[in-house]
């Protein structure tokens, strides 16, 4: 090779070395911090492992706390802002969060009276099989699986299907995001709901049952569902009061039914110092 092609290449490779020294790396961008997928790895057990080498991304340095969920989701309520996502899209058995669809359909199609609303309660305190099997019995169960179907459909819920009235069959699937669509319906149109959702105790058969939603009496928890199967797990959704206004934490697949409290509360509390709720 000729002297002078050696000095261009030896000029070349020092110019590109300085280059690549100085070089910055761009940014993070704020939409990092309401995405926590992007500052986490998810391990087989479908858990949240917190990644310390991104934990100056976090406001505060707060770092996430390890996660027993298959998928979640945390938001505003009545808003858009997402605060934390895990596989929202993912679909998983509903079990008795179906009673939350099958409430919205006793409300709309079955006229006022009082039992419509005592079943309703029952459903919503002790999640009682037998109230919501009772409900549909009222229009016969492929009539009231039409309109659950139907509402879904309406409502955007293009990853859920309907098979029963209670959720016991592990057909009634969904996913995060599009329980988060029939919340926010709910608390537009149907927010007694959630208001039954709170309350103490039901009357059944001259019995007094306690709510068995552990949050239940909790002076922010603006009210929820609890379900669980064999093939769900646990499952719970859940809303509560922030300065920022109501937000919605859902939790699908959690190891067991205390867990889905566990889990929650844990989720919750983590958000709430992050976000400053």
């Amino acid at each position: 090779m000729k002297p002078s092609l050696q000095a261009f290449f030896l000029v070349a490779a020092v110019f590109f070395s300085i280059y690549a020294t100085n070089r910055k790396m761009p940014e993070t961008t704020s939409s990092e911090f309401y995405n926590p997928v992007l500052a986490s790895s998810v391990g087989e057990s479908g858990a949240y492992s917190p990644d310390t080498r991104n934990e100056e991304n976090i406001p505060g340095g707060i770092a996430m706390p390890e996660l027993k969920i298959n998928t979640a989701l945390a938001k505003e309520s009545l808003g858009n802002t997402v605060f934390f996502r895990l596989r929202p899209e993912e679909r998983w058995p509903l079990a008795s969060l179906t009673k939350l669809m099958t409430a919205v359909i006793a409300l709309e199609n079955i006229p006022y009276n009082t039992e419509r609303d005592d079943l309703i309660r029952r459903m919503m305190v002790i999640s009682d099989n037998g109230a919501a099997e009772t409900l549909a019995d009222t229009l016969g169960l492929e009539q009231w699986l039409a309109l659950m179907n139907a509402k879904a459909k309406t409502l955007a819920m293009h990853g859920t299907g309907f098979s029963d009235a209670s959720g016991l069959s592990y057909l009634n699937q969904s996913t995060a995001d599009d329980v988060d669509k029939l919340v926010r319906y709910i608390l537009q149109k149907h927010p007694e709901i959630f208001e039954w959702s709170r309350i103490p105790s039901v009357t059944v058969n001259g019995k007094t049952v306690p709510n068995i939603n552990e949050f239940a009496g909790h002076p922010d928890f603006l009210g929820g569902k609890t379900g669980f199967t064999d093939e769900a797990s646990g499952n719970l959704v859940t809303i509560w009061r922030t300065s920022r206004g109501p937000i919605t934490i859902i939790v699908l697949g959690t190891p067991d039914k205390s867990e889905r409290f566990i889990q929650t509360e844990k989720l919750f509390a983590w958000l709430s110092q992050r976000f400053r709720l």
